[in-house]
């Protein structure tokens, strides 16, 4: 099997997908089956094949027939959004967080300080990969599989906020939210100093 695409010239049963922006193959349709079972693809992989005019998912091409053993994603609107709004507003406590901090810092000014210092930073990380991870697993039940999500949700929550958004085919208003609280906080904890 190949990474990349071999020439101009390829045989009508030649598969091609696409993976973080780069055209992989040609595959034949058995090769393509079994990355398919390896999970490598899905049914909203884009794929293409001499003959078609553009890419289209997996789960339009005669490869479909592959797929009926998993039904297709749930409908976003039918997504509890729940945890992701609880990702979105969480910049508040955290600026609560950081100004009992800064409030630790002025009253104590001679202190060791290093472990509130740490938790300001810790906490809002664990606590945001943890709720991300959770709507994250969540998707999965509902057939929106995307291993970005889950680094975007363990690294940079507005990053998974924004993906999700796209994967589901929603207004990204949570991620908006989340980035619009987080530069209210930041100005509020900046004018106390």
């Amino acid at each position: 099997m190949s990474d990349t695409m071999q020439g101009a010239g390829t045989a009508a049963g030649e598969w091609f997908f696409t993976e973080n922006g780069q055209r992989k193959g040609p595959f034949s349709a058995t090769a393509l089956v079994d990355l398919l079972g390896a999970e490598k693809v899905n049914g909203d992989t884009p794929v293409w094949k001499k003959g078609m005019s553009e890419w289209q998912p997996l789960r339009a091409t005669d490869l479909a027939i592959h797929l009926q053993d998993a039904p297709p994603p749930v409908a976003s609107s039918e997504i509890n959004n729940g945890l992701v709004w609880t990702i979105a507003l969480a910049p508040i406590p955290y600026t609560f967080l950081a100004a009992y901090r800064d409030l630790q810092l002025v009253q104590f000014p001679y202190e060791n300080h290093t472990y509130i210092k740490l938790a300001t930073f810790l906490v809002p990380a664990v606590v945001n990969a943890v709720l991300c991870l959770l709507d994250e697993r969540q998707l999965k039940r509902a057939g929106y599989a995307n291993n970005w999500l889950t680094v975007s949700g363990i690294l940079l929550a507005p990053a998974y906020l924004f993906l999700r958004a796209k994967r589901l085919k929603q207004t990204p208003y949570y991620g908006f939210v989340w980035i619009a609280l987080f530069v209210i906080g930041t100005i509020l904890i900046g004018t106390d100093r």
